[in-house]
């Protein structure tokens, strides 16, 4: 006699069924099927898949399948396995308990405006001063702007942070270890722009102690800043290329993948970082100017991509047939 347990299914618990039909539907079709999860096959076929509370339910799908003028290819009941009682509560528009990811998702988006409102605002207000040639004494006359802009650099260096912790029960779902990396090079994307804040504090504490001086015309005054000026502006591209970037392009590829949003708003996300990590190679090896017109140029298409995606994530969230349909299949495996 076998020792194994004998799982009785619950008769109050939904039957998961698996509805293929040919054709294919968009998964905005997911709230027309009651959440469930819609599947497009590579052979132009569509996998319309979840629980159905009883067999009146299941005709009523059937029926609206027969609405859409969709052929009906099969109906298969899908064995899950035991779950929990505490298992039990799914939000199927976005495949978590208690609508954490949909939570999740707003919390991201909000972070992703909040860090490119203030990066946007700290290059702008920060670069005319620190580009200019007599910095040191333009940092000593703009005190109130310079604490501003160091403010607002340590603030995007605590948000991208967040970000990156943020994104990471979602990815896990999809790839454990993009999602470590992701949420690794965010975070010290985020402690490499504290320390550009850091150094902005130094550059003024150099320039008023340089014009307390009388502006020598060179002095060590001069000497260190020019190191602190130039160590800040391959913090702030080390920071961008090796954190940001690579992060970036790691979200990017999972969301384009698994299609968590429009694929256009993927692309878009992964054309403007490689354009960004090329900008940034170009200053890192002295040929544009830190935040100059050209690296502007280059930096143009990520900013508007990433208030859009961040518009996204708020309005709609994760495709909620792409996350219904991995918690169907972490359920049954």
């Amino acid at each position: 006699m076998s020792n194994e347990p004998n799982h009785q299914l619950d008769p109050s618990d939904p039957m998961t069924y698996q509805i293929r039909v040919k054709g294919q539907l968009g998964w905005e079709w997911a709230d027309w099927f009651g959440g469930l999860t819609i599947t497009l096959e590579d052979d132009g076929e569509t996998l319309i898949t979840g629980p159905v509370v009883d067999q009146a339910a299941l005709h009523g799908l059937l029926r609206k399948v027969r609405d859409l003028g969709m052929p009906l290819i099969s109906v298969n009941h899908l064995e899950a396995k035991p779950q929990s009682q505490g298992d039990k509560r799914m939000d199927t528009t976005i495949g978590c308990p208690d609508g954490t990811n949909r939570k999740t998702a707003t919390i991201v988006g909000v972070l992703f405006i909040i860090g490119t409102v203030s990066g946007v605002l700290a290059a702008s207000l920060g670069a005319p001063i620190l580009n200019a040639p007599d910095y040191l004494i333009k940092i000593s006359l703009n005190e109130g702007q310079i604490i501003l802009v160091t403010l607002l650099q340590f603030i995007m260096g605590v948000v991208c942070a967040g970000i990156g912790l943020a994104l990471y029960p979602i990815l896990k779902n999809y790839s454990e270890g993009l999602a470590i990396g992701s949420a690794g090079f965010r975070i010290i994307e985020g402690v490499l722009d504290i320390v550009g804040a850091i150094s902005l504090v130094a550059l003024l504490a150099l320039g008023k102690e340089f014009v307390k001086a009388g502006a020598p015309p060179a002095s060590y005054f001069q000497t260190a800043g020019v190191l602190i000026n130039a160590g800040s502006d391959w913090v702030n591209n080390v920071a961008v290329l090796l954190s940001w970037c690579i992060g970036a392009l790691m979200y990017y590829f999972v969301f384009y993948q698994y299609k968590l949003v429009p694929r256009w708003l993927s692309v878009w996300g992964l054309i403007g970082i490689t354009l960004t990590i090329i900008g940034c190679l170009l200053v890192m090896f002295q040929l544009i100017p830190a935040f100059g017109t050209i690296q502007v140029v280059f930096n143009l298409p990520i900013i508007p991509q990433e208030m859009v995606f961040a518009i996204w994530l708020i309005a709609k969230g994760i495709n909620p047939s792409t996350v219904a349909s991995r918690s169907a299949q972490i359920a049954i495996r």
